[in-house]
């Protein structure tokens, strides 16, 4: 059972009120499960009866996967040791609310050229229509070609798109865990980069909340790794971790691996050397974040021109096709 990025937004936005105003967590949840619904009101039940068996936050959180994410449970885990729910509760709302928000536009900016595809598909098939009734036949017979042919050209059409869907949400699923996955993925013209900035934000995000929960840099990054949901980074730390034990500097580790970006391993290394570690990944969380939806907004802007280039074939084709059906036809008639 998984939540909208909008049902976790409310959420976490109606936990992190609530407790800014001094109720107690437990309290929160009894009032939420009063008011909630649906998919939300069981996770609500589920955190109240974990908490009621002696959980902390964060393991009650943690039983809740997946619907709630590695990211989630760093962040709130980090924040319960530092006494500042509220805090973590509302970057989660924050983030969920601009994850939906992008989801919205995606939907505005790819339903016009949607709807001039298939609105292109029922006009266009008219030429089928056409064929059958200028070769006598009746119009019965006609409006069941015209049908037979929409509906198998809609199926093509809505195929394609599930298999575009499917394939990519598993690419990207493998990609969390696969680092020659992930590095193909990278790969990918603008998804590539989007992808990877998303990984870093929640990386450095969760990274520096659970340094400010004094957990020891090991834990930390091992936090941090699953956070980020890239493979790449998570084969980096899982590999660099017995160096780390050695004794290596973790600016040492991004330096070796090509997980991290060029501008993340020198920032990281000068806060290092400056003491200034958790302001400069806060900076970087917060930096990588704002690219990540920047280009997310250029991967939707380009989607839609795609998709309007597609349309504009499609019907230049269909209106020769039915310009040419129509000559033939006509010169049928005359010989």
């Amino acid at each position: 059972m998984s939540l909208r990025l909008r049902e976790k937004q409310s959420l976490y936005h109606h936990i992190g009120r609530l407790l800014r105003s001094g109720i107690t967590f437990g309290k929160a949840l009894e009032s939420l499960s009063k008011t909630s619904r649906g998919r939300a009101k069981k996770v609500v039940l589920k955190l109240k009866q974990g908490i009621a068996d002696g959980q902390t936050i964060a393991e009650a959180f943690a039983q809740q996967r997946p619907a709630v994410s590695e990211m989630e449970v760093g962040i709130i885990s980090a924040v319960e040791r530092t006494g500042r729910l509220e805090h973590g509760f509302a970057q989660l709302s924050e983030y969920f609310g601009a994850l939906d928000q992008a989801r919205l536009n995606i939907i505005k900016t790819t339903a016009y050229p949607i709807f001039v595809l298939f609105l292109g598909v029922l006009v266009l098939n008219l030429k089928v229509f056409l064929v059958v009734m200028f070769k006598g036949g009746a119009i019965q017979d006609a409006v069941h070609a015209y049908v037979r042919y929409t509906l198998i050209s809609f199926g093509v059409i809505v195929c394609a798109g599930l298999a575009i869907f499917f394939i990519s949400r598993f690419l990207n699923k493998v990609a969390t865990r696969n680092a020659m996955v992930d590095g193909f993925l990278l790969r990918v013209p603008l998804f590539g980069k989007m992808r990877r900035a998303f990984a870093m934000s929640r990386f450095c995000a969760t990274f520096d909340m659970q340094l400010d929960a004094s957990v020891n840099i090991l834990d930390g990054l091992e936090a941090a790794e699953r956070a980020s949901q890239s493979g790449m980074i998570r084969a980096a730390v899982e590999t660099g971790l017995p160096k780390l034990r050695d004794g290596i500097q973790p600016s040492q580790l991004f330096a070796e691996s090509k997980a991290f970006p060029d501008d993340m391993v020198q920032a990281y290394a000068v806060a290092e050397e400056s003491g200034e570690l958790e302001e400069e990944l806060k900076r970087m969380a917060v930096e990588y974040r704002a690219e990540s939806f920047s280009r997310l907004e250029i991967l939707v802007e380009w989607i839609a021109k795609l998709l309007y280039f597609g349309v504009v074939v499609y019907v230049a084709y269909g209106i020769i096709s039915l310009y040419s059906t129509y000559l033939n036809a006509v010169t049928h008639i005359g010989d």
